[in-house]
């Protein structure tokens, strides 16, 4: 007893918290004492070939230098070949644990960008949240680790703290019933060999009495329950920091080889043709701008004064301050429709308040949003930045001082009904309201036109296409009075001439036209695929030329920058985006864009519309897409992808998402990712921006040396999958 106590005491002594001392006990009661790991699959007794289920994959247990390990090789039929490990009865307990954990090594001769995915939860986004990815180079071998809870301490009791993708103290999903581990390949170019073993749970977590939690956020919408180096502490802290930044900035004003566009004031000069344009130059693609000087977007995204807008309905003892209506901060109160994921898409309306326009209030006075142009003009342009990304504010792209993208929503149109899409369902292009849609949202940017400081168009964001055949399946999964269905059965006819050929075809059994138009029942994917690879291209094209021909005839002089491509994409979706935009824009969160380029015989440049890496050790709850272990790793994780993109002859700019941080109480969706420039307060990250600055001030010497010298690296030819592609989540995983 006295060496349980001793013990008790010293993990007490030695443990640290985001909020009050760490405790290993509740009020009321003892808790059990919990092993420091506990081992889910080791593979030393080998393994019930049962419980092994694969997906484009063969599997079998070897010796590897003195211990049995999981040999997985993978094909390329599949969007994400691997493999399933089942537990052979129920399901563990791993609610007292903080990480799962694997050691794997890739035996193979290629990178892979694996999944590491612990359960199998029902809603998506917790299945989202059970997952880690990573990159293996060949011959790595790596300890990866997949956080299951928020933070390495839980509450003893319930506290559910509504809309965020992250919230402290809280399981990710129902950690009393882990039967499964899952591990994939994320869209494979190649075949791959991993060696997969010792598979445990570990960490044991803190627990937490969670009186006195709440409010959890500060005055500056910051997380009030730790501290870090440079957390603002004070309205005196504000200013003294634009007082600091002021100077700073007037000492460092700007990269010198930049002209008034952030084009190569010292490069060659090219046709100038009064707008923006893309050419190819000494083997790789650029923008060149106005002057017809040559021009690489290095750029960000969401630059505006409302990222920390967070909801305050249902959550107003999160916060230690919320100002009284009548005060001056009452102008930052505002309110909000449904939002598309989380609690607040069950709302019709929530009320807001803007952090981000508060903190800039405080910092700045009544002139604030002059201040926040002014100074954010500054920053980029410090920064060796030179283009204002997806989502920026309307009064700083309208300057005339830092070129930008604009974006074009299409919202209102009718859905293909049983298409699949994280932000929603696809258009269904042959009814009348996706052309009409389409021109009113043009309508609303004649201001940008005609204007020489607009890179191009974005013309939506991250749709759903899946892979390929897969929005042909969905329209004749849809009612029958669906028109891309309509549109479907009348090219049928036309090819059949009677329902018989068809079902003679397809193994059908339909007793006429109407039957079929009736049917929601997909039809075998191999028998019928020629049609529905055919009429999949068909939504596709129509899709990008409806588009361009509705952008050219608004704004011909302007850039068609593409759909920003994200979850699966298809050969046909890249093809017909080729041939239909001006630039092709891909949102990649991924360590590196070395592999970043076209099936063969495509030749288009590339814009990377969005990217980031973040970390936990500065106040963020939620790390965001790609993990980095630190605010210093994301610094060197930024100019490695910067340095990958420079050296891809495609690609002619990148965009990081985004300029300031999102609230740790998240965005209406939940989002609350460490994906700031400059964090809540509106302070600059000083290991990010030194690494921004640093590739800001050298990017046109080193990709035009590297042109010249035979340098840039030719994205890989991926294999080419010998059957049909079968993906079900495609429209959920992320490139």
């Amino acid at each position: 007893m006295k060496n349980l106590t001793l013990s008790r005491l010293a993990l007490i002594a030695a443990c640290t918290s985001l909020f009050s001392a760490c405790v290993s006990t509740t009020s009321n009661e003892k808790r059990e004492i919990v092993a420091d790991s506990i081992v889910l699959f080791d593979f030393e007794q080998g393994s019930d070939t049962s419980l092994l289920q694969t997906n484009d994959a063969k599997v079998r247990i070897i010796n590897h230098q003195g211990s049995k390990q999981l040999q997985l090789q993978t094909g390329i039929s599949s969007g994400a070949p691997g493999v399933t490990i089942k537990k052979p009865a129920g399901s563990w307990d791993l609610n007292n644990y903080y990480h799962v954990k694997m050691d794997i090594t890739n035996a193979g001769e290629h990178p892979a960008r694996i999944i590491f995915k612990v359960g199998d939860p029902e809603d998506g986004m917790q299945a989202w949240q059970m997952e880690i990815r990573f990159d293996l180079a060949p011959g790595e071998t790596k300890t990866v680790s997949d956080d299951i809870i928020t933070t390495p301490w839980r509450f003893t009791k319930p506290l559910n703290l509504l809309a965020m993708r992250a919230a402290p103290g809280q399981a990710k999903a129902d950690l009393s019933a882990i039967d499964q581990v899952k591990v994939t390949i994320n869209y494979p170019a190649n075949e791959h060999n991993l060696l997969i073993d010792n598979i445990r749970a570990t960490n044991p977590v803190r627990w937490k009495e969670p009186d006195g939690f709440l409010p959890f956020i500060d005055r500056f919408g910051q997380y009030k329950h730790a501290h870090w180096p440079g957390k603002t502490l004070s309205v005196d802290d504000l200013r003294q920091q634009a007082k600091d930044e002021q100077r700073e900035l007037n000492a460092n004003p700007g990269p010198k080889e930049f002209n008034q566009y952030g084009g190569w004031k010292n490069g060659p000069q090219l046709e100038a043709t009064g707008y923006f344009r893309v050419d190819k130059y000494q083997g790789a693609w650029w923008f060149v701008d106005p002057a017809g000087k040559l021009f690489w977007s290095h750029g960000v995204g969401v630059v505006n004064a409302g990222t920390a807008i967070t909801g305050i309905t249902d959550r107003e003892s999160y916060f230690e301050w919320l100002p009284t209506k009548d005060s001056p901060f009452a102008k930052f109160y505002s309110k909000a429709g449904r939002a598309s994921h989380g609690y607040y898409s069950t709302l019709a309306e929530r009320e807001t308040y803007n952090f981000t326009a508060s903190n800039l209030y405080q910092k700045y006075g009544d002139n604030w949003r002059e201040d926040f142009d002014r100074v954010t003009h500054a920053r980029l342009r410090s920064w060796g930045m030179n283009t204002l990304g997806v989502a920026s504010d309307r009064q700083l792209t309208t300057d005339g001082i830092t070129p930008y993208t604009e974006t074009v929503w299409v919202p209102g149109t009718r859905k293909i009904e049983a298409s699949k899409g994280y932000w929603g369902k696809f258009h269904d292009v042959f009814d009348p309201s996706f052309k009409r849609q389409l021109k009113k949202a043009l309508s609303n940017r004649q201001h940008t036109v005609d204007d020489p400081w607009l890179l191009g168009f974005f013309i939506e964001n991250e749709l759903s296409w899946g892979v390929e055949g897969s929005l042909a399946i969905a329209t004749l999964q849809s009612p029958a009075d669906q028109p891309a269905k309509i549109e479907f059965i009348k090219d049928l006819k036309n090819k059949y001439q009677n329902i018989r050929n068809l079902n003679k075809v397809w193994g059908t059994a339909h007793d006429s036209w109407d039957g079929l138009l009736q049917s929601t029942t997909a039809p075998n994917q191999n028998k019928a695929w020629d049609d529905l690879s055919e009429f999949y291209q068909k939504i596709v094209k129509t899709y990008f030329s409806t588009v361009r021909a509705e952008l050219k005839s608004v704004a011909p002089n302007a850039l068609y920058l593409g759909c920003r491509l994200a979850w699966a994409n298809s050969d046909s979706v890249i093809r017909t985006a080729a041939e239909y935009s001006d630039v092709i824009s891909m949102n990649k969160y991924q360590y590196h864009v070395t592999n970043v380029g076209f099936p063969k015989g495509v030749d288009k440049p590339i814009l990377i519309g969005e990217f980031h890496f973040g970390s936990l050790d500065r106040g963020a709850l939620h790390l965001g897409v790609v993990e980095a272990k630190s605010q210093s790793h994301r610094a060197e994780l930024y100019t490695e992808y910067l340095n990958s993109a420079l050296l891809n002859p495609y690609i002619v700019g990148t965009h990081w998402f985004q300029y300031a941080e999102q609230p740790p109480t998240g965005r209406g969706d939940g989002e609350n990712y460490n994906v700031g420039i400059v964090d809540l307060a509106d302070k600059p990250f000083p290991e990010l921006v030194k690494s921004i600055r640093e590739v800001g001030n050298r990017f046109y010497q080193f990709r035009s040396e590297a042109a010249k010298q035979g340098r840039l690296v030719q994205p890989k030819q991926p294999k080419k999958a010998k059957s049909i592609q079968i993906d079900e989540d495609a429209h959920t995983r992320s490139n």
